[in-house]
């Protein structure tokens, strides 16, 4: 059995109008079928952090460790959590 959990989320009144219109048209008009789109779009999103997760591209790191005087490997490791892809 999975166990489910509710979130709660805001969103602009548009957006949510044209969520709710996409969605019923995609998975019918039935109970569930919001909860299912934005299961499928939050699932998307993951698999995107999960892929970008790890590779850092030469030209994303430029001005972040233009300033620094660490060692190579330090100065990765800062660049890596400044962008936000490590603790």
């Amino acid at each position: 059995m999975v166990c489910m959990e509710t979130l709660k989320v805001q969103m602009q009144e548009k957006k949510a109008k044209i969520v709710r219109e996409k969605a019923m048209g995609i998975y019918g008009y039935s109970k569930g079928s919001i909860s299912k789109a934005l299961n499928s779009a939050v699932d998307g999103w993951l698999e995107k952090v999960e892929a970008k997760k790890g590779t850092i591209k030469a030209k994303e790191i430029t001005g972040i460790v233009s300033d620094l005087k660490d060692s190579s490997l330090r100065a990765q490791k800062k660049a890596i959590k400044a962008m936000g892809l490590a603790d």
